[in-house]
């Protein structure tokens, strides 16, 4: 009876026992078949996605081969037509040079684009790094008995004597104290409607000198509703123009190419866009065409 009882219990644990190990493995067997298919359905969402990035990546390319092709037609035709484009483009137009980095002087290009277009230049001025020299600033204020203290000061007196009647001789006092380089004045000077900004700095400092001297022209001549673009190379790394642009005017980044100088005598001619051209990073349009 004992050994019956035990045989009993021995047989139901047994039939227990395996019930409950098929229960796992039947769990085990659709937790595995549910996990492979939410890996298939993973992997195949993955192969549409890739499919898709592909496919825009294609139709990119291929934009970017259309959108080449347009700039190098665009670029061929302005080569052939460039006289004629800029002919009389400035007609009417007094504008006038600051060079800001006397370093980097390729204004008289900037001089024959003006002449070409039948412009007129107002003049063509280099402010000089010494406007911080306290010394040279003492001597220009006993001078011309008037406190200049600071950058700012001075290069508001600079742009006061553009606007004044006795330029030639104010500027010269100027020259004399090598806080800026005259090179060349005409007669109607003060009639000045714009101003094209030279810069082109790729010193490590550039911020501390774009505070210095170009931050207070543009805010002296925005104040005197002057139209201003900054100018650059196309293969300058300089942040001239990113600092320009954040002070809201217009600024050319390819000014030593034919493009970049029809460009500029488009802005300088409508004298109300402001955007930022040329063909490197940030700018708003290869050219300032009319929308």
């Amino acid at each position: 009876m004992n050994i019956n009882m035990k045989y009993y219990i021995v047989t139901i644990g047994s039939i227990f026992l395996a019930l409950g190990i098929g229960i796992i493995v039947g769990f085990n067997l659709n937790y595995d078949q549910e996990l492979s298919k939410q890996q298939s359905e993973v992997l195949s969402e993955f192969e549409d996605r890739f499919d898709s990035l592909n496919q825009e990546k294609a139709d990119l390319n291929t934009q970017i081969e259309d959108l080449t092709k347009e700039q190098e037609k665009l670029t061929s035709y302005i080569s052939q037509n460039y006289n004629l484009l800029i002919t009389n483009a400035l007609t009417d137009r007094n504008t006038g040079i600051i060079i800001t980095n006397e370093k980097n002087d390729y204004s008289e290009d900037i001089e024959n684009l003006i002449k070409d277009a039948d412009g007129h230049l107002a003049f063509n001025i280099v402010v000089r790094d010494t406007i911080e020299d306290e010394k040279k600033l003492k001597t220009l204020s006993n001078d011309i008995d008037k406190e200049i203290k600071t950058s700012q000061d001075c290069i508001n007196y600079i742009m006061d004597c553009l606007n004044g009647d006795n330029a030639q001789k104010d500027l010269e006092k100027l020259q004399e104290l090598e806080l800026i380089e005259i090179k060349s004045l005409s007669d109607d000077y003060a009639s000045y409607d714009s101003a094209i900004l030279v810069g082109e700095n790729e010193d490590e400092n550039m911020q501390k000198t774009f505070e210095v001297k170009e931050k207070n022209i543009i805010s002296k001549l925005k104040s005197e509703k002057k139209y201003l673009v900054a100018v650059q190379r196309e293969a300058s790394n300089s942040k001239f123009l990113k600092l320009c642009s954040d002070s809201k005017i217009s600024t050319i980044d390819n000014i030593d190419s034919e493009i970049g100088k029809i460009s500029l005598s488009m802005l300088i001619k409508d004298e109300s866009i402001v955007g930022n051209y040329g063909t490197g990073e940030n700018v708003t349009d290869l050219m300032p065409f009319s929308k």
